[in-house]
C-alpha cells in the first residue's frame, strides 16, 4: 500500500473536480433527454450519458478543458451524439411494421429523420441557440434555422390532419 496514493488532492484539484461535478449536474438532464430521444431506450440512454461524461472527464484531465467553458458544453453534445449514433447502429432498431402512426407531437418528432430529429431536440429540449447547434453539428446557423423551420412545417402539416406513417415520410421495415 502506497500512502501517497491516498493523500487528498490539492486545493486546486479539488476546485477543478467540484467545477466538473457542477458542469455534469447542469447538463445531466438535457443530455439524458437528448439521448433518450435519439435512442428510444431509457437504459441505453443512461449508459451512453454516463460514458459521455466519463469521456469528457478524461478529456478534461488530458487536455485541460475548463468545465465552465462553452467548448466543454459543445464537446459534451458532440460526444453524446456520436455515442448515440454508434449505439443506434449497433442495436439496429427499426419501427415495427404493425406499429400505428404517431399520435402525439413527441411521437411525430420521433418519426422525423435522424438529423432533423437531432436539430429539433437540440433546439427545443436542450434549449440551445442556432449558433450553438451549428457549432455542435458543424453546420452553419442558417442551415440549422432551415432545418428547424422545415421540421415545424412538417409537424404542423401532420398535426392538421391524421396521416399514416407512410404519408409522413417514414419507411417501414
Amino acid at each position: 500500500m502506497n500512502p501517497q496514493q491516498y493523500q487528498p488532492a490539492s486545493a486546486d484539484g479539488q476546485k477543478q473536480l467540484q467545477q466538473f461535478r457542477s458542469f455534469i449536474e447542469s447538463l445531466q438532464d438535457p443530455v439524458y433527454r437528448l439521448a433518450h430521444r435519439l435512442l428510444q431506450d431509457r437504459e441505453l440512454a443512461a449508459r451512453e450519458v454516463e460514458r459521455t461524461f466519463v469521456e469528457l472527464y478524461r478529456r478534461h484531465a488530458e487536455e485541460g478543458f475548463e468545465p465552465t467553458n462553452s467548448s466543454m458544453r459543445t464537446a459534451a453534445y458532440r460526444v453524446l451524439i456520436h455515442r448515440c449514433k454508434m449505439a443506434k447502429a449497433s442495436t439496429n432498431r427499426r419501427l415495427k411494421p404493425g406499429k400505428l402512426g404517431p399520435r402525439t407531437i413527441l411521437e411525430a418528432v420521433d418519426a422525423l429523420p435522424d438529423e432533423v430529429k437531432l436539430i429539433v431536440s437540440l433546439k427545443y429540449e436542450c434549449q440551445l441557440s442556432y449558433e450553438e447547434i451549428g457549432e455542435i453539428l458543424e453546420m452553419s446557423p442558417e442551415r440549422v434555422k432551415k432545418g428547424v423551420w422545415r421540421s415545424r412545417e412538417r409537424l404542423s402539416e401532420w398535426m392538421e390532419e391524421p396521416r399514416s406513417p407512410l404519408s409522413f415520410g417514414i419507411i417501414m421495415h
